[in-house]
């Protein structure tokens, strides 16, 4: 696996490889990647494994975040 191959894959097929290496190795349920602009936070991609804590698509203001 290749993770350094960005010109012809897309965000979204880099980060479930990522996802997937990290879960054989970390035992957590969910793992996300977010922006944060300072004033909101979007949570662009998610994985839950056994339960859904957090889905892709969801975003909150960057307050109320922690």
């Amino acid at each position: 696996m290749n993770l350094m191959n960005v010109e012809t894959e897309s965000f979204d097929e880099i980060s479930q490889k990522v996802f997937s290496l990290m879960s054989q190795h970390v035992g957590i349920n969910t793992f996300f990647i977010a922006k944060n602009d300072g004033i909101k936070v979007d949570v662009v991609q998610t994985l839950n494994r056994k339960y859904s804590l957090l889905e892709t698509g969801f975003t909150i203001d960057f307050q109320q975040s922690f």
